[in-house]
């Protein structure tokens, strides 16, 4: 499975999407000359309920999402029955951050400024044209300079360590990764100006939205939160969505996975998201004069932590990174193997296992089509 479905390198991949995309639907490419990997997509159906599943928003995620999808393409379409294509159109977006998969990187860099590290999920729905208006996020600045001061494993570990402690339940912790545009290097990163990247997605996801679309739900797939167990090779799977428990799309999800798949709530966003610039609140804002329904989430696979105290060490190695490329202009190979790690792991259970965790998503949609609980 782990060889048939997974991937070394962005090329591969991508030569696998499109062989498989091009024998059980219509292949569609967005292509731009600013950027370097273009975006396949495929269409399968004609109907007006738009399903969208996209992969590689964050390239250190690796090669996951691009498995899974090959694997729902191959094991998946071909049962697909009729009721399903003539009224839904699944799409699949494959890896929208080339450059990140290709470079083992989180982000796309940016080099119109000062090579800034440019997190595509906090650049998306985001009003560049008001500098002065950008979102504000003062709680990071207090971790900044810690975050990408000279990589220390022990002292730096300790310091974070106790920055996490004092600052766990105040929100200054968890606003680290909410988004910032501030500090071109520092972590997560929205940008200055919409990327390529994010254009390019947008387009897609405009172009799906045929002005015969009778709703859209879309899935990102990703990686990073959750566990992993290493000795049991068990690995989490769960829906992420960016709303309260008693929200309609929170509602929607757990309908549809109907138990199948954990379906994780955000109680914090009550007033608002509490993540800025990502896809999944984007396409609800853009659609929303539509007057249709528009239900997003992300499928987020567990990695465990690696090494232990892992939320420790991911913010630890990311700032480190930052700090290598500013002063080094590469990356230590330890900390960016930490990085991938900690992210995409090399164990071949969890690959395995992660690959499982999506056929059981994959297989809770397809149901809910088939009962219609997902228009």
């Amino acid at each position: 499975m782990q060889d048939k479905f997974y991937s070394e390198n962005w090329h591969e991949a991508t030569e696998k999407f499109v062989a498989n995309a091009s024998s059980v639907g219509k292949l569609r490419w967005c292509v731009s000359d600013k950027a370097k990997y273009d975006i396949p997509y495929v269409l399968i159906g004609n109907g007006p309920h738009k399903v969208v599943i996209n992969s590689g928003v964050h390239g250190i995620e690796g090669y996951f999402g691009s498995a899974a999808q090959n694997m729902f393409l191959t094991r998946k379409v071909p049962h697909l029955n009729n009721y399903i294509t003539d009224n839904y159109t699944i799409v699949l977006i494959h890896v929208i951050n080339g450059w990140g998969m290709q470079n083992r990187m989180r982000e796309v860099r940016d080099e119109s400024n000062m090579g800034a590290l440019v997190d595509l999920n906090r650049n998306f729905g985001i009003d560049f044209n008001q500098p002065d208006k950008l979102p504000q996020n003062p709680a990071y600045d207090l971790a900044h300079d810690l975050l990408l001061s000279q990589p220390d494993e022990k002292k730096k570990k300790i310091e974070i360590k106790k920055f996490r402690a004092k600052h766990l339940h105040d929100g200054v912790w968890n606003a680290i990764s909410n988004g910032q545009y501030k500090h071109p290097y520092g972590l997560f990163y929205g940008g200055d100006k919409p990327m390529i990247e994010n254009k390019m997605a947008i387009d897609i996801y405009d172009n799906i939205m045929t002005p015969d679309a009778k709703s859209l739900t879309s899935i990102g797939l990703h990686t990073g939160l959750g566990h992993f167990d290493r000795k049991a090779g068990r690995v989490t799977g769960q829906m992420l969505v960016s709303h309260p428990s008693k929200h309609k799309n929170t509602i929607f999800f757990n309908k549809m996975m109907s138990g199948a798949v954990p379906v994780t709530p955000d109680e914090n966003a009550v007033l608002g998201p509490t993540i800025l610039g990502d896809l999944v609140d984007c396409l609800e804002n853009r659609y929303e004069n539509r007057n249709i329904p528009v239900y997003t989430a992300d499928f987020e696979i567990g990695t465990g932590e690696f090494p232990k105290m892992s939320p420790i060490f991911k913010r630890m190695d990311m700032g480190d990174a930052r700090y290598d490329l500013l002063h080094y202009g590469r990356i230590n190979p330890i900390t960016l193997e930490h990085l991938t790690e900690s992210w995409y792991p090399s164990d071949t259970g969890w690959r395995v296992d992660a690959l499982q965790n999506a056929g059981t998503m994959f297989n809770a949609l397809i149901a809910s089509m088939e009962t219609d609980r997902i228009k």
